[in-house]
């Protein structure tokens, strides 16, 4: 049943999952005149409808396009997307820094909320660890730029990547994939669908491995940045009747590898650099004297019910996750003990949602999308840290100092949310959303100190706070169909994160609490297609007003460590424009093409930046991960020969300089990279329907590397991540 009023046509979400997921994006249809534009199909406002109806900035990628482009995490859709930012979080497994539009966070601690939001299968991410997601057996991915939270589970004031795995088929069949490259890399990955009661019960299960040899070397022989990852997936989709389903997936995720690979970058008047170890430039070879192996371990439950009547859909998701993690961490870099970690970590996250979408038997006039989010979480962490252990240990307190602090956060959280689209006329459509929100966290913190020794602690701090926020948020929107293929659109969104607590504070009048953070978006756009449906171009220009952002900002503790506190004295403003373009030249030619572009500045910064209590004005600093300059161009040639099609796929991705580091220290300038990638492939049918593709492929083919981070701990040391490197290989692909 496909709901239609005027000026765009919508399936309920239900419905629209079972469609197949490779149709949903392609370069190139053939018609009877020529090539033309697929059309993209997306869910971005939980119902199925092409994306040039949808008022809203987003770049929507299939299945097929992510296997075509041998993507191994959502880091690789960095260039392909205008005014993104995908950085790994080297110190957090399986983390991302996500920044859109110049909003995002790049905290590790669980106790910060993300910025940016990513969404699997309906069920939103509390913390950033695990986010990093791999990309393999996806049925689609969106990218949304802008504040989002009348249609998600949870409010954000950056945007959201929302994933929807495959659906089982309800038919025998295997899909498969094995790679091999250099650095000693070896993929093998795999998914089975299968019936099991035929039309009403259906199964599929999947297992992948990703393995790498190291790209680094430490002084010592040993190697870094070795992955070994593991991932074990099982979904089950019930359809009894023609309008109810329920889809179940079960997901095992382990993160094995050698160590947190990071880079010395002391330099003096720091601790490390005046006992001799100092920055020496070098992108290839650690020093670090405690590389250690880091496991990571990650279940996910999710159960989605949707019921359809006359009147609409109703859906249902019930989501659960528990991580469990280990890393130790050798912060200074350096071939001396000075400041070493060990982190022992457990979350647990719950939620519900139901929601309603309605379908034209209300109104033709009208449609709307309402619900009510659930979520408790809580997080745990013990740490142990030793700190100039270099000195030695001695029984009379002199020598090393020991640190033992543990950390607890329980969070409640609700919310109310919906969006209304209403058809003023023919070509008009009036879009109106808001979402409540109440939040409350309890934070525990405790911390023990030991001199000289490592077992003998005594308790120097410990805090416990409770804190709820509540906010209502909106959203207004209007969208004029100029003609069949052109929309003009205009909107204005706000978002909001909760306020909180510093998750490596351990006394009452440090740990916080800090404030929300609220973000306030106008945009103005445009989404067309012309030339007979072979050029598509979507553009808008947009401001955005950031009150009381979050700054985290490290300052010495007093015991030879570190606090992290967060201050909410920055006002931004943040400017820009976005232009994305898809040409099919003929039938056997497509490009594609996106630049953003951003303007982004503090109008408001006073704030204690060194812990000297003394506030200062900071406003000329510039902000972190924020380019001026974002874009890429691809091209994809795909020819008939012999049984089969020979396709060659070329991307140039251009990031601009920015930095990384609050208090803009000179280290932290990230160059401007170009990355260039190439694949070449012969895909053929070897029966119907079943298909074979090989492949060769290069990725940053120039070996752009370069410090991912810096993060500086005053008067002791700085460390960074490395990014970067090429990456090259084969791999063979296909379904029977």
């Amino acid at each position: 049943m496909k709901v239609c009023t005027p000026g765009f046509t919508r399936t309920p979400l239900a419905l629209a999952l079972a469609f197949s997921a490779s149709a949903m994006v392609a370069p190139a249809t053939m018609a009877q005149d020529g090539a033309t534009l697929e059309e993209i199909v997306v869910t971005a406002r939980k119902v199925l409808e092409s994306g040039q109806d949808v008022p809203v900035a987003i770049t929507a990628f299939s299945g097929d396009n992510i296997d075509a482009l041998i993507m191994r995490d959502i880091r690789q859709l960095e260039g392909f997307i205008p005014n993104v930012v995908i950085d790994a979080v080297s110190v957090a497994p399986g983390a991302a820094s996500l920044y859109f539009r110049g909003v995002g966070t790049q905290e590790v601690e669980r106790s910060f909320d993300p910025a940016v939001g990513v969404v699997i299968d309906g069920v939103p991410l509390s913390f950033v660890n695990g986010s990093m997601v791999n990309t393999f057996d996806f049925g689609s991915l969106e990218v949304l730029r802008g504040p989002q939270g009348t249609l998600f589970g949870r409010n954000t004031t950056g945007g959201v990547i929302n994933i929807q795995r495959t659906r089982p088929t309800g038919e025998l069949g295997l899909k498969y994939e094995a790679t091999v490259g250099n650095d000693d890399r070896m993929d093998a990955k795999a998914v089975i669908n299968f019936p099991i009661v035929e039309g009403k019960l259906a199964g599929k299960i999947g297992a992948f491995t990703q393995q790498d040899g190291a790209m680094l070397e430490n002084f010592d022989g040993k190697e870094a940045i070795e992955r070994d990852d593991t991932e074990f997936t099982g979904t089950l989709l019930w359809t009894p009747t023609d309008n109810f389903e329920a889809l179940f997936t079960y997901v095992h995720f382990e993160d094995q590898n050698n160590g947190v690979a990071l880079v010395n970058r002391a330099q003096l008047p720091e601790l490390s650099c005046v006992l001799g170890f100092c920055d020496n430039g070098s992108l290839d070879n650690l020093t670090q004297d405690y590389l250690r192996g880091l496991e990571f371990e990650q279940d996910t439950y999710t159960l989605q019910l949707d019921y359809e009547i006359d009147a609409g859909t109703f859906t249902s998701i019930i989501g659960y996750r528990d991580t469990d993690e280990d890393v130790p961490t050798d912060f200074d870099a350096a071939p001396v003990p000075i400041f070493h970690t060990d982190r022992a970590q457990t979350s647990e996250q719950t939620s519900f949602e139901l929601r309603f979408a309605s379908s034209d038997a209300i109104s033709e006039n009208w449609n709307f999308v309402a619900g009510v989010y659930l979520l408790d979480d809580n997080y745990e962490l013990e740490q142990f840290t030793a700190i100039l252990e270099l000195l030695g240990t001695a029984p009379d307190g002199t020598g090393a100092v020991y640190q033992n602090p543990t950390y607890e956060q329980d969070r409640e959280a609700w919310a109310l949310f919906g969006e209304v689209h209403i058809n003023l006329a023919e070509d008009w459509t009036l879009t109106l959303g808001g979402r409540y929100t109440e939040e409350e966290k309890e934070f525990d913190a405790f911390n023990q100190l030991s001199l000289g020794t490592p077992d003998n602690f005594n308790p120097i701090g410990s805090a416990n706070a409770d804190e709820s926020w509540d906010e209502f948020t909106g959203k207004v929107g209007l969208d004029y169909r100029f003609s069949d293929d052109v929309m003009f659109y205009a909107s204005f969104s706000q978002g909001f994160r909760s306020g909180g607590f510093n998750g490596r504070n351990f006394t009452p009048d440090s740990i916080g609490p800090y404030d929300p953070e609220y973000v306030d978006q106008y945009e103005i756009g445009m989404k067309g297609e012309f030339f007979d449906r072979t050029l598509r171009w979507n553009a808008n220009i947009f401001y955005t007003d950031y009150d009381d952002k979050q700054e985290e900002v490290i300052i010495p503790d007093g015991f030879g460590g570190t606090f992290t506190v967060v201050r909410n004295a920055a006002t931004v403003e943040i400017s820009g424009f976005e232009s994305e373009w898809t040409w099919v030249a003929n039938e056997y030619l497509t490009f594609t093409a996106n630049v953003g572009y951003l303007d982004a500045e503090y109008d408001d910064y006073v704030a204690d930046l060194n812990g000297d209590g003394i506030e200062t004005d900071n406003s000329d600093l510039e902000l972190r991960r924020v380019p001026e300059w974002t874009g890429g161009v691809t091209g994809t040639f795909a020819y008939p020969i012999g049984p089969g099609v020979l396709s060659l796929f070329a991307a140039a991705r251009y990031t601009d300089e920015y930095w990384v580091e609050v208090s803009n220290d000179p280290r932290g300038l990230i160059q401007d990279r170009t990355l260039i990638d190439a694949t070449l492939s012969y895909e053929w049918d070897w029966t119907e329907g079943k298909s074979v593709r090989i492949s060769a492929f290069g990725r940053d083919i120039t070996d752009e590397m370069d410090y991912g981070s810096l993060v500086v701990v005053p008067g002791l040391f700085a460390f960074s991540s490395i990014t970067g490197g090429t990456q090259y290989g084969m791999q063979i692909s296909g379904n029977f």
